[in-house]
């Protein structure tokens, strides 16, 4: 049961300083994301190419290309979320700006059944981490209890042992007062809040960055009948959590002389990493296209920076205050290879639907050290038998469609993003996003905008050892913006 809870507490996005399987599957649970066209037809651009978004999923898109092109796309993405706790909802949300797009692709001429080659490089957004969650509930039983059970744990802890073992939790709360050793056995330790009742709590999780991807792809024309193409791509990371949690002891309360105390956790994470891509595109006639990729596993080299700070204020009025050291961990970290099938169905000038389906075993990611940094040289066996025994294949379907009403288009679109966690985890982490969009095409640019909006549910965690959840609902608005420009 410690595994469950512990995963539906971290894939809400709650990180520890340690590198866990929450981590890998946060980073290999791909969006794709892009142009304004692309995310109004819900990414659903396999057999259809001929757009810049569309070839970080299948590369052989760059062959339907018959004309140079150039576009850049601004993206808004507001995070809305809703969270109950003890019967408090909280409402909560976030807006980032970011550029989620933004590529050129060049076109020659080919020879004999070549008809062009194309080649092409830019940048696309592959998934979003910004939120912004807050909870207010009453509990019993302190978040102190934490750091007591680490520090009495075994035979308990000498205090001069405490800020060399644990420096960036138990030490805190024990500098801070929060934590101080029995009168009956110094080797072992109760809290200021351990007699405390109706205890209140406030809780703010707050997230941002997200993944890109760097391209730089190439590919043909065969007859106008078969797209082939390649793809290098140089996905990055960024991911910066926060988590600021706050107790204080009810007025009526007379068995501490405590009035609260707050827990700031700080995580940023970067990484760097290198795949590559096949894929084709098939005409079978003028009115049916069909469409293949395989994507190879991504290999990251990641670095986590990380530190925490615990405050405590008594009813005095004094206060105290300490940060842990600033702790950075270098590893490495493998997501799965994916899998892209995709049809579409051209209605001569008037619109095309199109469709794709995406498999990705998340089991098959893995986290290792790094063997070019220095560290512990730690082997992550328990990490990734974890990930081997919870996670499981995921099914991920794109469906789009466009009509032309010239110069205008219209568009809209479905993604579902399947559930990666088995049966046995007993959590749901599938998402839909539904998204729509218009545009203005004309002979040497375009103009588009859309607007996707995904739905969710999470866990969020309040207290883990207590069992102590917020259930709490998201929606993900995000507006796209596209200028480009053909030649």
């Amino acid at each position: 049961m410690k595994k469950i809870l512990t995963l539906t507490i971290l894939l809400a996005g709650i990180t520890l300083h340690a590198q866990n399987e929450s981590d890998a599957l946060r980073y290999s649970r791909l969006e794709f994301f892009g142009d304004a066209r692309f995310n109004a037809m819900g990414g659903a651009f396999g057999a259809l190419g001929a757009n810049m978004a569309g070839l970080s999923v299948n590369p052989g898109g760059i062959g339907v290309y018959k004309s140079s092109d150039f576009s850049f796309t601004p993206a808004f993405h507001y995070n809305y979320s809703n969270s109950k706790l003890d019967g408090n909802s909280v409402i909560d949300g976030k807006l980032n700006f970011h550029f989620s797009n933004i590529g050129i692709v060049g076109t020659l001429d080919g020879f004999g059944s070549w008809k062009s080659f194309s080649m092409g490089m830019g940048y696309n957004r592959t998934s979003n981490f910004n939120t912004s969650i807050s909870a207010k509930g009453k509990t019993d039983k302190t978040m102190l209890n934490t750091f007591t059970n680490e520090l009495n744990a075994g035979d308990g802890t000498n205090e001069a042992d405490i800020e060399t073992l644990y420096p960036f939790s138990s030490n805190l709360a024990y500098q801070n007062y929060l934590v101080n050793p029995t009168f009956a056995d110094s080797l072992k330790y109760d809290n200021v809040f351990q007699n405390s009742k109706n205890i209140n709590q406030d809780i703010n999780y707050f997230t941002q960055g997200g993944t890109g991807e760097v391209f730089f792809t190439m590919g043909g024309n065969y007859n106008d009948k078969l797209f082939i193409g390649g793809t290098m791509g140089i996905p990055t990371v960024r991911y910066i959590y926060e988590r600021n949690y706050k107790e204080t002891s009810d007025e009526l309360d007379t068995l501490t002389d405590f009035k609260s105390f707050s827990v700031y956790d700080y995580v940023k994470t970067t990484g760097v990493g290198l795949n590559f891509k096949l894929g084709m595109i098939y005409k079978i006639n003028d009115w049916v296209r069909i469409g293949t990729a395989f994507h190879t596993p991504t290999i990251y080299g990641m670095t986590d920076n990380y530190q925490t700070t615990i405050k405590s204020e008594m009813k005095n009025g004094s206060t105290y205050e300490l940060e842990s050291p600033f702790g950075t961990y270098n590893y490495m970290l493998t997501t799965p290879y994916r899998f892209v099938g995709s049809a579409a169905f051209v209605i001569g000038e008037h619109g095309v639907i199109s469709s794709d389906y995406e498999f990705v075993d998340y089991s098959m990611a893995r986290l290792r050290y790094d063997i070019n940094a220095e560290g512990d040289n730690y082997d992550f066996m328990i990490e990734n038998q974890n990930i081997r025994s919870s996670f499981t294949t995921a099914h991920n379907v794109r469906i789009g469609t466009e009509w032309r009403l010239d110069p205008l288009r219209i568009r809209a679109g479905y993604r579902y993003q399947g559930n990666p966690l088995n049966g046995a985890m007993n959590t749901d982490l599938s998402s839909s996003t539904y998204s729509f969009g218009l545009g203005i095409k004309q002979d040497n640019y375009y103009f588009d905008i859309a607007h996707s909006i995904k739905v969710f549910s999470e866990n969020t965690t309040v207290i883990e050892e207590n069992n102590d959840f917020a259930a709490t609902s998201l929606r993900d608005n995000y507006f796209t913006f596209t200028l480009g420009f053909r030649f």
